[in-house]
């Protein structure tokens, strides 16, 4: 048994990135490695397929697994299961993680040691990854994969074929030329083949900043039957591309014009998509290409892997162009990537645009070169209802160094988005849960959702008392829903602490705010046993605020530095901070 598997546990498609350019890889080693998310990988093929087996993971929350390896991991974690079960496997793992958050890679640990326990032995040795790292999360993984396939070239004796050689599809897709066209226009299109999926209807999508402020904050509100939510849950929306983009990219590629709108037939190894594939009955061209294939994509190696091969060389300019994809693809020339694609965000489209003289994309293998699109995750703001639900989105809109605007894949189909359209949607839990004691929440800007959320929902039921620390730019411009804050304040059933970055005042930030009252936050922690919970941007917030919670404990309840950080550890373990950032 031969039997490589790569499996992969990603929340916003970097470790599925990876993943994917290694199954790529091994394939030019004469191996035929299966690609899965951690979930969806049937477990006894584990014990009757797998001999090496290969985990990518990136580490989510407070160290907790993605969305899409949570249940593999449950499994792995029954008592029951014999010490030497998986004794047949030799893994290796590539964690992806900040060291900037406490639980550096603890989901990759946590998966290898119970592999590790249940009899696997050691194939090379694992890596974690660090996004802080002056040298990026690219180098780690070139020296990682380095070891890897030299690993697997002696231990299956296999040669690595010639970079040139072109591999037949993976997930080959085919043109029903036989068939009548379909007509694909329109949100019919939009039926899934997975029962958790819902169809419901935006009712409200309403700008909630105002109209001169930077970002176009949106507040949306979408009503379906029977729904099931508490506070800290999240909504997965399924953005679309639009039809011009579409357009454009069938006209870079004039060979695929007459095949448009013919069924396509799909075999091989299907990739997986949350959500599933549209209605196999409406399946075309045109619209693999709108719900499926991600256009607004920055190019990434794995996309250009495969690329390269379909760009005819026989002029110049041809092959001087098929060369430059080709470098792309390589890890060792990372800088170079970043400086054509990440720095000024070009997208998929661009690049064929780009390209598209000496570039012919085989319909065959739309599967194997472009990237999907992934749902995107909102936390919920509305407090549990059956028939509604409220999210807040800052559409992602911006100049790039080239002067061009960059708008967001699911920002430009909810800003276009009038109410009574039909879209589809997933909730799904969060696991948190609250004490009945008291709750500090901390919120910048957009993160304000899950605590409005929290804080209706506490208010009807009786709450614990609920303190609220909040931070926006301006007053008058992105106070999000500040009539709601105030109400309650007056009410004297929230204590609430907004600080205003741009409007000229000492106390900027949250974590000004914290200390500003750390008498009254250090007591809460301390002898009130206040559950803190956090929400925002993954940038350099998180780590403020902790730094800050550290030095009102050392203050307040005069902690040593070390003892203020185990504090913070314990209140973690106890489901006692509880931080969402994206």
């Amino acid at each position: 048994m031969s039997g490589v598997t790569i499996l992969y546990g990603s929340e916003t498609g970097n470790a599925q990135e990876y993943a994917r350019y290694l199954s790529k890889r091994l394939r030019y080693l004469n191996l035929s490695p299966v690609l899965s998310p951690l979930d969806d990988f049937p477990l006894k093929n584990l014990v009757t397929d797998t001999r090496f087996l290969i985990i990518i993971c990136s580490t989510t929350g407070q160290g907790e697994l993605p969305r899409n390896a949570k249940r593999f991991f449950k499994f792995l974690l029954r008592k029951k299961l014999p010490g030497d079960l998986l004794s047949h496997l030799e893994i290796t793992s590539f964690g992806l993680g900040d060291s900037s958050y406490p639980k550096f890679n603890y989901a990759i640990r946590k998966l290898h040691a119970r592999l590790m326990q249940l009899g696997c032995q050691e194939l090379c040795l694992r890596c974690e990854a660090d996004e802080q790292a002056p040298e990026g999360v690219d180098k780690f993984y070139s020296e990682w994969e380095f070891a890897l396939t030299s690993t697997l070239q002696t231990k299956c004796n296999v040669v690595e074929l010639d970079a040139e050689y072109v591999l037949a599809p993976e997930t080959p897709v085919k043109v029903v030329d036989s068939e009548p066209d379909i007509d694909t226009l329109g949100d019919a299109s939009i039926a899934t083949s997975r029962p958790e999926l819902r169809v419901g209807t935006l009712v409200q999508n309403k700008r909630v900043t105002a109209p001169d402020h930077f970002q176009d904050v949106r507040h949306i509100t979408i009503t379906a039957e029977n729904l099931k939510y508490v506070p800290g849950d999240t909504i997965a929306l399924y953005p679309s591309n639009d039809d011009e983009s579409v357009e454009q990219l069938i006209q870079s590629q004039p060979h695929w014009i007459p095949f448009v709108d013919k069924p396509l037939e799909i075999s091989g190894r299907l990739p997986h998509i949350e959500g599933g594939f549209i209605d196999k009955n409406r399946l075309t061209l045109r619209s693999l290409l709108k719900y499926h294939v991600d256009l607004s994509a920055v190019p990434r190696h794995s996309f250009f892997f495969s690329l390269w091969h379909f760009v005819d060389s026989s002029s110049e300019d041809g092959a001087r162009e098929k060369e430059k994809l080709r470098d792309f693809s390589k890890f060792e020339d990372s800088e170079d990537l970043y400086n054509y694609a990440n720095r000024p965000r070009r997208s998929i489209l661009e690049t064929i645009e780009e390209f598209h003289k000496n570039l012919e994309i085989p319909i065959a293998y739309i599967m194997d070169i472009f990237p999907l699109i992934h749902p995107r995750l909102f936390s919920i703001a509305s407090r549990p209802s059956s028939t509604s639900v409220e999210i807040v989105v800052g559409l992602v809109e911006y100049k790039t160094i080239i002067r061009r605007i960059r708008r967001g894949l699911c920002s430009k189909w909810l800003k276009e988005m009038a109410p009574n359209t039909n879209l589809v949607f997933s909730i799904h839990d969060s696991n948190i849960s609250f004490s009945n004691n008291p709750i500090i929440m901390v919120a910048p800007g957009t993160g304000i959702a899950p605590m409005k959320s929290l804080i209706e929902e506490k208010v009807i039921a009786g709450s614990p008392p609920l303190y609220l620390f909040y931070g926006c730019r301006n007053h008058e411009k992105d106070y999000l829903f500040s009539d709601v804050w105030e109400g309650l304040q007056q009410q004297k059933k929230l204590h609430f602490y907004p600080c205003f970055s741009r409007d000229g005042s000492n106390i900027k930030y949250v974590q000004h705010r914290l200390y500003q009252q750390k008498k009254l936050v250090g007591e809460l922690l301390l002898k009130e046993r206040a559950t803190i919970f956090i929400c925002g941007s993954s940038g350099s917030m998180p780590t403020q605020v902790r730094i800050t919670l550290t030095e009102i404990l050392q203050e307040i309840g005069q902690l040593s530095n070390d003892e203020a950080a185990k504090y913070l550890l314990e209140m973690e373990s106890n489901g006692r901070y509880i931080q969402e950032t994206w």
